[in-house]
Formats: C-alpha cells, sequence, structure tokens
C-alpha cells in the first residue's frame, strides 16, 4: 500500500477548531490580558503537563494558563504549550473551555500516554484517534504518543513502542490529518544509547506492516517528528560525567551528526529542565543541586543553546512543580507557591544576574555590571540590593574567599591579608528583596602583588605660603612606602604614612602633585593629582563708607576682594580693631556728638598685611530742636489731630505720645492725626522730633475730647405748605450737632445746625411722603426719628349752579354749590376785586351797593394746590324806591265799607301800604284795590297809598276820602 504522507498542520485542524469553538455549550474563559505585540520566539515553550484534576476542575497548573489566575507574561513568551490530556476522554469540555481560551498565537502538544489509555496498541490507537478528530480538540497542532518510552521506570521494548506509534499514527493520519510525533526519548536510561532504540524501533515498524497497513517502513516514515528530552546536569550543562550527556552534545546528535537514524525529521525537545535543591540529597550528586539562580542561568543557555541548534519545539519542564517534592524543576514553586527566578528568565530572557565583570588596576578594583530588572508582571519593587563576591584562589576549584559589597565594584584593599599573587577566579551574586541573582558564569584576573593605590589625595597651601600640605587615604596593605611627585622632583614618604609636607614653596604659587605607593612587586597606579595654591598677602579692601548709625557711632562698611584673608583690621589713626576673615563692616562707637572722625580699613593672612584703604570720614550729628505750638483739634469722633511747629532742620521725624503708646511720622511733618478713639475720649497727645542722635524733649501735653453722637431730634411733623412742598418740623434736642439730615428714605438732604424745619419741595400734586430727621456731627449720626406723613393737595373742583340775587337796594347774594372736598377757600370776585370765602361756603353778600346797581360774580374754589376755573358769571342789579301809586279814590260801598282804588306805576314794589290816618294796612305788589271794613255808617274816612321794597317806601299818595252809607 502507498505510504500515507505526513502531515505538516492542515486545513483540517483549522476548520475543526473553528467549529469547535461555535459549537462548544460551557462558557468560554478568556484570559484577562491579550497576548505581547512581539510573538515569543517560534522554538520557546514550557510544558503544563496535567492542567484538570480528576474532577474536571483547573489544577494549580491548569490555573496558571487559564482564568483570572493566569500568568499573561509566562503566555506572552510561550510559542509552544505541552498539555498532558490524560482524562481527555473524561473530561472533555472542560479541556475544550481551556483551549478555546488560549492566546491563539500558542501552539499545543498533546500528550497521549498511559495515564490517557493503558489499553493495548489497537485499542490504545482507537481511543487516540477519538480524540485526535474530535472538533473540540482542534486547538492541538501535533499528537505525542507515549511519553519517555527508554526511561527506565517507563520501559517499552522497542518493537512495542514502535507499534503503539504506528497504530496511533496510522489512524490519525488517515482519518484526522493530524501530525504525530514519537514519544519524548530520554539519552541514555542505562539499557543502551537512544540511537540504538530508535533503530530498534524503526526495524519493529518495518516488521509489523499490519500495524499500519503497510503505510510506514520506519520510525520517520510513521511519525511528523521525534520527541527527546535531553536532561543534563544544572551547574555544568558541558560536564561529559555519565549519566548524562551534556545539552550541546545531545542536541548536535540529534540534529547534525552524521548517520543520526532521525536525520531530517523535526526534532521536538518535550521535556528539558534542571532540577532544584531537595530534601533526596542522595539521589542526587553535588553537582546536579542548583538553587534558582543556577536554575534560572540553565534555562536561559539551553534555550540559547535550542536556537542554536536547529531545534523545531522545545519545551521546559516544567510550569509548576509536581506534587513530587524531589521533581522541582517548575517555575513555580510546589503546590502554587511564589515564583521562583527561573520564571523571570523564561519572560525576559536573563535571570538579572550581574555580567561584564572585569579587574580595573588602575582603579584597582574587581567591577561589574548590574542587570536590570525588567517589569516584568508581578514582580515586587526592589528593595536594597547587596552584592556577594567569591574568590577562589590560583591552584583551587573552591570559591573560598568571600566579601560582600553594596556597589558594583569591590576595591582589592578589600582583601586583608592581601591575595595570593597569581590568577583567581572570581563570580558575583545580587541579592534583592532576600532573592540571590548569580552570574551566569565566572571570570578571571591576575593579581600582580603590587599595593592599592591612595584615594582622596588634597593638597593645600601652607599657611605662610612657603610649603604645601599632601593628604592621602592609605588604602594599600602590603606597601613600602608613597612616592609624592610634582612632575619635576619625587619625594617619599614610609609605609602606613597619609601625609607629607613640601617645603621651599612660594607664596602664591600653584603647585600639582601624584601620590602613588610601592613595594617589592613594583608601584601602584597614581592616585588623581590634586593642585592646591600657596597663600599670597591678601587683597586691600575697597569702596570703603562711613556712615552715621547714631550721635555716639559710626558704621564703617567695605567690599571684601580677598579671598585668602583671615581677617581685618580698621583704625581711626589711634586705635586699631581686628575682625574675623569675610567681615564687611564694624560699628564704631563712643564717639562725640557733632565731632568728625576717620576711618582706614586692610586685610591680612598669615602672609602679612595689605595696604590701608584710603580713609573716609563722617561727621556725628547733634540731638534735633523740639518742636513747639503744639494743638489738638477734633478730626472725627474717633479721631483727634495734633499740630506742631517744626523747629529743627536735621530730624529724622517726630514721634507723638498720649504717654502710653507712640507712633512716628517722617521728617518736616507738622502734623498727625490719631484713631481708634472712642467717642467722648478726652486725649492729651505729646510731640517730640529725633535723629540718629537721639530725641528732642517732649512739647507740653495739647488736649481734645472726640465728641459724642448728638441727641436725635423728635416731635418731627410734616406739614403740606402747597401742591408742591412739604414742611418738616422737628424739635432740636443736641447741643453738638453739626447739622441734621432729612431722608425720605430714597433721597436725604442737609441742613445746619440749630435747625428746626426743612421744606421739601419739587413734589407733584397729590403726593403722599414720609420724612425722618437725624442729627449729626463729626461723632457720627444719631437715631432716626419715626416717620412724619403728608400728601401734597390737588387743585380743588370748580364751585358749579351759582346765582346772584338781589336782597336789597345795596345788597345782592351771590349762592353757588360746593363740589371739592379739599379747597382751602372761596374767591367770589365781581369782575373788579376778589373776595376770599371760608371753605365750604355757598353764598355770600355782597352790600354797599347803590339802589340800581348792576353786578355780575364769579366763584372759583382754592387751596394750596392753586386754583379752581372760575364759574360763568352771575348777574343781578340793585332795586330802586317804587313810584308813587297815582289817582287814589275812596268810594263807599255800604255802610261799614269804603273801597280805596289807585294806579300802579311801579314795576318794583313788594307791596302797597294803606294808611288812614291812624294804621297802616299792606297789600301786595300789583295790588291797586283795598276795602276798609268794620266802619260805623256815615263814618268820613281818608285814605293815603304808597308803594314799597326792600330798597324803602315811596311818598304818600294825597289822601282820598269818603264816608260810609
Amino acid at each position: 500500500m502507498t505510504p500515507l504522507p505526513k502531515r505538516r498542520g492542515g486545513l483540517r485542524r483549522t476548520l475543526l477548531a473553528v467549529t469547535a469553538a461555535l459549537l462548544l455549550s460551557p462558557p468560554v474563559v478568556t484570559m484577562a490580558a491579550q497576548p505581547a505585540a512581539a510573538l515569543p520566539p517560534g522554538y520557546k515553550g514550557i510544558q503544563a503537563g496535567a492542567v484538570l484534576n480528576d474532577d474536571c476542575s483547573l489544577s494549580v497548573s491548569g490555573q496558571k494558563i487559564s482564568g483570572p489566575g493566569a500568568d499573561t507574561a509566562v503566555l506572552n513568551a510561550t510559542k509552544w504549550l505541552r498539555i498532558d490530556f490524560r482524562i481527555a476522554r473524561t473530561c472533555r469540555d472542560a479541556y475544550v473551555n481551556l483551549l478555546a481560551g488560549l492566546p491563539s498565537h500558542i501552539s499545543i502538544i498533546g500528550l497521549l500516554d498511559s495515564e490517557f489509555s493503558n489499553a493495548e496498541p489497537v485499542d490504545f490507537a482507537q481511543h487516540a484517534v477519538e480524540i485526535a478528530c474530535d472538533g473540540g480538540y482542534g486547538r492541538v497542532t501535533v499528537w505525542e504518543i507515549r511519553n519517555e518510552p527508554n526511561h527506565n521506570d517507563t520501559w517499552l521494548e522497542p518493537a512495542r513502542f514502535g507499534e503503539f506509534v504506528a497504530r496511533s499514527a496510522y489512524r490519525i493520519h488517515s482519518e484526522c490529518h493530524d501530525e504525530v510525533i514519537s514519544g519524548g526519548l530520554v539519552g541514555d536510561s542505562g539499557r543502551g544509547p537512544v540511537w540504538t532504540y530508535i533503530t530498534d524501533t524503526s526495524a519493529a515498524i518495518a516488521a509489523h506492516p499490519e500495524w499500519s497497513n503497510s503505510a510506514y517502513t520506519s520510525l520517520n516514515a510513521a511519525v511528523d517528528g521525534v520527541g527527546i528530552h535531553p536532561y543534563s546536569y544544572a551547574r555544568r550543562m558541558h560536564i561529559t560525567e555519565e549519566p548524562h550527556q551534556p545539552l550541546a552534545d545531545f542536541l548536535w546528535h540529534m540534529t547534525g551528526e552524521r548517520g543520526n537514524p532521525v536525520s531530517g525529521e523535526r526534532i521536538y525537545v518535550t521535556e528539558f529542565g534542571y532540577r532544584m535543591q531537595d530534601n533526596n540529597i542522595d539521589e542526587l550528586k553535588p553537582e546536579e543541586m542548583a538553587d534558582e539562580g543556577e536554575q534560572c542561568d540553565n534555562l536561559v543557555e539551553g534555550f540559547q543553546q535550542i536556537a542554536a541548534s536547529g531545534i523545531y519545539a522545545a519545551t521546559w519542564f516544567t510550569l509548576m512543580d509536581w506534587d513530587d517534592e524531589h521533581r522541582r524543576f517548575g517555575l513555580y514553586n510546589i503546590n502554587n507557591g511564589p515564583e521562583r527566578l527561573a520564571r523571570y528568565g523564561y519572560v525576559d530572557g536573563n535571570c538579572a544576574g550581574p555580567t561584564a565583570g572585569v579587574f580595573n588596576e588602575e582603579a584597582d578594583q574587581l567591577q561589574w555590571t548590574s542587570t536590570a530588572l525588567a517589569g516584568t508582571a508581578g514582580r515586587a519593587s526592589l528593595a536594597a540590593t547587596s552584592y556577594e563576591i567569591a574568590v577562589a584562589p590560583p591552584g583551587s576549584s573552591a570559591f573560598s574567599i568571600i566579601k560582600t559589597s553594596s556597589q558594583p565594584f569591590l576595591p582589592m584593599y578589600a582583601f586583608n591579608p592581601p591575595l595570593a599573587v597569581g590568577v583567581h577566579r572570581w563570580k558575583v551574586t545580587r541579592i534583592t528583596d532576600g532573592r540571590r541573582y548569580p552570574s551566569p558564569g565566572q571570570w578571571t584576573f591576575n593579581y600582580l602583588g603590587r599595593p592599592s593605590p591612595p584615594t582622596g589625595a588634597y593638597a593645600a597651601g601652607g599657611s605662610t605660603g612657603t610649603f604645601y600640605t599632601i593628604n592621602w587615604t592609605d588604602n594599600a596593605i602590603s606597601e613600602t612606602g608613597y612616592e609624592i611627585s610634582n612632575s619635576f622632583e619625587t619625594r617619599i614618604a614610609p609605609a602606613n604614612a597619609t601625609s607629607l609636607t613640601w617645603t621651599g614653596a612660594t607664596p602664591g604659587v600653584k603647585d600639582c602633585f601624584r601620590v602613588r605607593s610601592y613595594n617589592a612587586f613594583g608601584p601602584s597606579y597614581w592616585a588623581l593629582e590634586t593642585c592646591a595654591t600657596t597663600p599670597s598677602l591678601p587683597t586691600a579692601p575697597s569702596n570703603v563708607t562711613a556712615t552715621v548709625l547714631s550721635g555716639t557711632s559710626v558704621r564703617v562698611n567695605w567690599a571684601d576682594l580677598a579671598g585668602n584673608e583671615t581677617g581685618y583690621q580698621v583704625s581711626d589713626g589711634t586705635t586699631t580693631v581686628s575682625l574675623a576673615a569675610n567681615s564687611t563692616t564694624y560699628t564704631w562707637s563712643g564717639l562725640t556728638m557733632g565731632t568728625t572722625k576717620c576711618f582706614t580699613v586692610r586685610s591680612y593672612n598669615t602672609v602679612g598685611y595689605s595696604p590701608w584703604s584710603g580713609s573716609v570720614c563722617a561727621t556725628l550729628p547733634t540731638i534735633p530742636i523740639a518742636p513747639a505750638g503744639q494743638t489738638a483739634t477734633v478730626a472725627s469722633g474717633t479721631s483727634i489731630t495734633l499740630t506742631w511747629q517744626d523747629k529743627s532742620t536735621n530730624e529724622w521725624g517726630f514721634e507723638i505720645s498720649n504717654g502710653t503708646t507712640t507712633n512716628v511720622v517722617g521728617a518736616n511733618s507738622t502734623s498727625y492725626t490719631w484713631g481708634g478713639l472712642a467717642n467722648g475720649t478726652y486725649l492729651c497727645l505729646m510731640v517730640r522730633s529725633y535723629n540718629n542722635a537721639g530725641y528732642s524733649a517732649w512739647t507740653p501735653y495739647a488736649c481734645a475730647t472726640t465728641p459724642t453722637i448728638p441727641v436725635a431730634p423728635n416731635a418731627q411733623t410734616a406739614t403740606v405748605v402747597s401742591g408742591t412742598s412739604i414742611r418738616i418740623n422737628w424739635a432740636d434736642r443736641s447741643a453738638n450737632e453739626w447739622g441734621f439730615e432729612i431722608s425720605n428714605g430714597t433721597t436725604s438732604t442737609v441742613v445746619g445746625a440749630n435747625s428746626t424745619s426743612y421744606t421739601w419741595g419739587g413734589l407733584a400734586n397729590g403726593t403722599y411722603m414720609c420724612f425722618m430727621v437725624r442729627a449729626y456731627n463729626q461723632a457720627g449720626y444719631s437715631p432716626w426719628t419715626p416717620y412724619a406723613c403728608a400728601t401734597t393737595p390737588t387743585i380743588p373742583i370748580a364751585p358749579a349752579g351759582q346765582t346772584a340775587t338781589p336782597i336789597s337796594g345795596t345788597q345782592i347774594t351771590v349762592t353757588w354749590q360746593d363740589r371739592s372736598n379739599n379747597e382751602t377757600s372761596f374767591q367770589l370776585y365781581n369782575g373788579v376785586s376778589y373776595l376770599t370765602l371760608p371753605a365750604n361756603t355757598t353764598s355770600y353778600t355782597w352790600g354797599g351797593l347803590a339802589n340800581g346797581t348792576y353786578m355780575c360774580f364769579s366763584i372759583k374754589a382754592v387751596n394750596l394746590a392753586g386754583q379752581s376755573a372760575s364759574t360763568p358769571y352771575a348777574c343781578a342789579t340793585t332795586p330802586t324806591v317804587p313810584a308813587v301809586p297815582t289817582n287814589q279814590t275812596a268810594t263807599p260801598i255800604s255802610t261799614s265799607q269804603i273801597r280805596v282804588n289807585w294806579v300802579d306805576r311801579s314795576t318794583n314794589e313788594i307791596g302797597f301800604q294803606v294808611f288812614d290816618g291812624v294804621t297802616y294796612w299792606t297789600v301786595p305788589a300789583n295790588t291797586t284795590v283795598f276795602t276798609r271794613t268794620g266802619l260805623a255808617s256815615k263814618k268820613y274816612m281818608c285814605f293815603a297809598i304808597r308803594s314799597y321794597n326792600s330798597v324803602g317806601y315811596s311818598a304818600f299818595t294825597p289822601y282820598a276820602c269818603a264816608t260810609t252809607f
């Protein structure tokens, strides 16, 4: 039968993975963080192992690759992940869910070993193909059949291993089109070389074509790659002691050696790792026991060798320690404990140990580079770092000399007693947060025995300018002495010396010196050069000034131009005062007022004195003349102003005092206002002048009393004055007001002291307004009075219904209707003159007229707002005395009656009077007949008639006589 082609991946696996993801019933647990943008190397991976517990829950290893506790940094650094599918048939959904949540860049090696199925090869292959062809496992890249078949503990005869591989590969290739690799082979199990095992396995497959339906004739033909497990020593990968083959050699044998039985086949390093120290010391040789640093270094170097060898994929053993305490290979400690240093080596590609160790002969120190710890997720912040330096003496394999340092270097003088002459091996371990980070290798240096150079060399010029002092730190242990050189001359100091005095110097000269130690092996390197200048005479001070401070003291100032003085001297030509270095001022006291004093200054040091500066002079002042003419005047209710005459010409200012407190004002001032007083405070003030010579005498006190707030006015009234003004009146109850303020609540105005009224004008007719009043002075304002209110009047309504009626010959009565309610009077006008009548009047009789006078009248109402319109005129004429009647007759009409007749010649009578000489009888106007009755018969009677009206009586007519019958 034609052999089946090998499957290098394929569309089927991709489609199955997509389909499985869509059909999954359990929820997919995704990772908290996304994969890093930069993908890991194509060969790099790690074994996750048994990721599920027997109850299908995530194991501690599974929790590191799935769910909220997943180590995203490790996953981002991983291309290949080896998973043991030992319970794939019973925990399918849990596996599928885990696979779906892994980052997409990761490829999966699926291990199918005896824990997966302990059946015979035929049934094992059936179980394997059921899993491999299940779409839920589509994320698996390659299936690994059995694990370490040539290991003593899991030994399978080559033929039996060949049957497992051939039957399973044939079924998976033909039915699932997935890739298959043979289970990882150890380097040498003690039962023969790995090549022999591979050759025997291939021969068995060729001899049994029924295993693969004649498809395979060798192991190479059956698989898509060969798994190997190249474990080697932890500390030294290249050692050759049995039973382990060095890693590099093993990789070369499997990938490049001629005659390799799997030549050209992909090699999968499905396990390699380095075991940590454990309690079973007898199981391992001492050189196999690694600490965390060595384990990390071997991980980093192991991946480097794998990268160089062309290995297709390599998975470090392992992510998490197993429960077996003797199998401590993991990046994480047993039972989900803290991460090991190897984790950071896996993630960062380095173990953060010191590198680039070198012996710096000139600095006479061992030094190295401290590799920075990368910011890997989960790494704690670092505390203090120290270094442990281990040195192996010449010819010794033991690092027996141990030193520590807090810096990335170690001076050679730290070795006491001195190291032996010869080549030494050395290494460094960094210790941070209690964790050790060893150097990835070791270095050598050749110690020649010369002493350590001095450090801290320092030269100083001697005080007299004729010598130098050179000091240094003695670091050497084996020196014979010291050489000190200024490049022209070399002088010697004995062993253990730390200073030398170099004599014969010139003042003000700079010289430079170097120092080194020496012994029989030769000199050390020179220490750093140090220079010094001997002192010279100091520079003389400049800008000297003399400033008067008081009537008895002067301050002398100067510029310090010297940088090397030890002091200054100030002199007045008679006395000299010495001051400290860097001084720039001195106050000369005890002088006499009004005198002139001159001063000079010079600097000095141990070499000598500078020249004197030029002389500067100052004249001391006299005390100023006291002021005079002081007066105290009230400025406000809380302040009093003191004024005075300035009698001096040299004052700096004036001091004003109330006997307890003082205030000052500048020169030439002649007044000061003392504020903050209470109303009614009696205060006395005095003043004196002053300057830097002192104070004048005080003036006598000048006194004043601050006013109190005036008493509020009262009895306020508001009276209408006119239609546009109201007069406010009040009683003045204070004796100290400056005036009064009158306010309508919006606007205010003021009047002078002692005022008791104010007329508020400019108002509109009918305005209602209220007013309040308060008194004020410089102390403030009294309270307001209550409001007093008034309303300006409106013009009254004109009267109406006017009439004029003569009531006598000299009088006419005028009447009208009063239609207003706010008049104060009426004005009656006859066309010539006005007559004012009281309010509410409705008639008036105008008298004193001549009989027959015709007169017209108009009336208007009046108040303070003005006058109403005048009424139309009402006119009347005063009457005259009526005309005398005529044609009077007397006629008897009976024995007791006589009828009297007459002619009415008037038109204005109001009646007639008939007179019989004794009695008057009155008859109405317009009457022309009167009958006298009740007479006796034959009674003779005579009658006279006259007319009358309000003016008077006409003349009587002549008598008319008659006799009754």
